[in-house]
């Protein structure tokens, strides 16, 4: 018979009144007044039944998996081999900038704020490293070579220091020096810091202010240059840095916490939030990426009731749950009889829609044929990837300005289509409701793309390039 009730637990009051009935029952005319001896044990004797009570309750709560507490639901998956997936951090790469010779260790945090109220999210090194220190170039010498050359006019020189990161600012000019179909040789050239690789020289003519590259010294010892390139050759030069990039370093990094917010683009990351004194400043040149949310304790119950409930006769439901249950899988489906009668294909995506990589599909063969399938060809494929641009266009709260809400609208875009399975459509509808309700949303419109795009059951939405406007 079907069960009708599965409370158990009875309260302190309901059990004392009972204790108090049945003691006037037994004895008519006791003493009951909450001063009597018999009133206070019955007191004491009932709060303790209480507890008595609820234990029982939970206890039998705890014994299925549909009312089973969070602990309880844990071990009925350790029974099945399954547990609660406990999401993904995301990844990328952080560059700092700071005086010469900064330590980013392992660890040093920096923050992004998407603003609108929303909390700071947390990033942390997973690699170390050291800004180079080459220091601030100091002028060279120019003199007027005795050797005929392409050189007729006033000329000036200045140079930089080149590290692995970058360029620093240039040095003063040299003195002028005015060459008639002549060479000019460069003395003095200075030498950098640690972490120098390579000095540019660059050249202005009669003090037009248009420096440019004119040669690059691929080591840091040469201190000698001679200049003979035409006025025509250094016009197509680089033109001489304005900002010091040679003063940085770039190390890898992931989120503190796992979630699919924190899957953020290019240059959102600024703040130093606890990173070494020294540091002026940080980016991220990548977009970080692979986030993903930790399993909803209910979306994990119903998992693995389904799990207990399948008769696992290799269903493709079955098939879906055995692959997701490998670490590095975050979905899975399965295609029946593809691409032959007798055969399934399993595609998996990785965290935040990513291509799994060779290891995690071996894995997965592994642990389908572990099930020992009879008579079905199993094939554990991955997608093929089709980047999916984006455009929408916002109608703001009137004290929200574009800037305060473009990357938290790009995170909810991109997170909607790194979710989706491998041969779902993007749904129009599925874009705004992503940003509907984010802080400042009022309206959107999505321009890009025009209507619902179908996907072929070998290939997944990505990210192509989202459009705020």
């Amino acid at each position: 018979m079907p069960i009708t009730d599965t409370s158990m637990y009875r309260e302190r009051a309901e059990i004392f009144a009972e204790m108090i009935a049945n003691l006037l029952a037994a004895i008519p005319d006791a003493y009951t007044g909450d001063d009597g001896v018999a009133s206070i044990l019955m007191q004491i004797q009932s709060g303790q039944l209480e507890n008595l009570y609820l234990a029982n309750q939970l206890l039998l709560e705890d014994m299925f998996i549909q009312t089973a507490s969070y602990q309880a639901l844990l071990w009925h998956g350790e029974q099945y081999g399954l547990s609660p997936d406990i999401g993904v951090q995301s990844t990328g790469t952080l560059t700092f900038q700071g005086a010469g010779g900064t330590y980013v260790p392992i660890g040093a945090e920096v923050g992004y704020d998407p603003g609108g109220g929303l909390d700071v999210i947390y990033f942390q090194t997973t690699t170390d490293g050291t800004i180079p220190d080459p220091g601030i170039p100091a002028a060279l010498t120019a003199a007027v070579s005795a050797t005929a050359g392409n050189l007729t006019g006033t000329y000036e020189y200045r140079t930089t220091f080149v590290t692995a990161a970058g360029e620093t600012l240039p040095s003063v000019d040299c003195l002028p020096v005015s060459p008639s179909a002549k060479q000019v040789n460069l003395t003095a050239i200075p030498v950098g810091g640690v972490g120098t690789i390579a000095r540019n020289i660059y050249r202005d003519k009669n003090g037009a202010g248009n420096y440019r590259l004119i040669g690059t010294i691929n080591d840091n010892t040469t201190t000698t240059f001679t200049d003979n390139v035409t006025d025509a050759a250094h016009d197509t030069g680089a033109v001489m840095p304005t900002l010091d990039t040679a003063h940085q370093v770039t190390v890898n990094g992931q989120s503190e916490d796992p979630g699919s917010d924190t899957n953020v683009t290019v240059g959102v990351i600024q703040e130093l939030t606890n990173s070494p004194t020294g540091l002026i400043g940080v980016t991220n040149p990548t977009a970080f990426t692979g986030g993903t949310e930790p399993e909803d304790t209910e979306d994990f119950r119903q998992r693995l009731l389904s799990f207990v409930q399948n008769p696992h006769s290799g269903s493709v439901a079955d098939l879906q749950t055995w692959a997701e249950a490998v670490d590095g899988v975050e979905s899975a489906t399965a295609f029946p009889n593809v691409p032959s009668a007798g055969s399934v294909t399993v595609r998996i995506t990785g965290p935040g829609g990513s291509v799994p990589g060779s290891d995690v599909i071996a894995a997965v063969q592994s642990a389908l044929a572990a099930q020992d399938l009879a008579n079905i060809t199993i094939i554990v494929g991955t997608f093929t990837a089709v980047p999916t641009n984006v455009a929408v266009t916002t109608t703001l709260s009137p004290s929200y300005a574009l800037s305060d809400v473009s990357a938290a609208v790009q995170n909810a875009i991109a997170q909607y289509i790194n979710n989706l399975d491998v041969g779902a459509t993007l749904y129009v509808s599925g874009i705004v409701d992503a940003v509907f309700g984010l802080p400042g949303i009022v309206d959107l419109v999505v321009t890009t793309p025009s209507s619902n795009q179908t996907t072929a059951a070998t290939s997944k939405r990505t990210v192509g390039t989202i459009t705020v406007s």
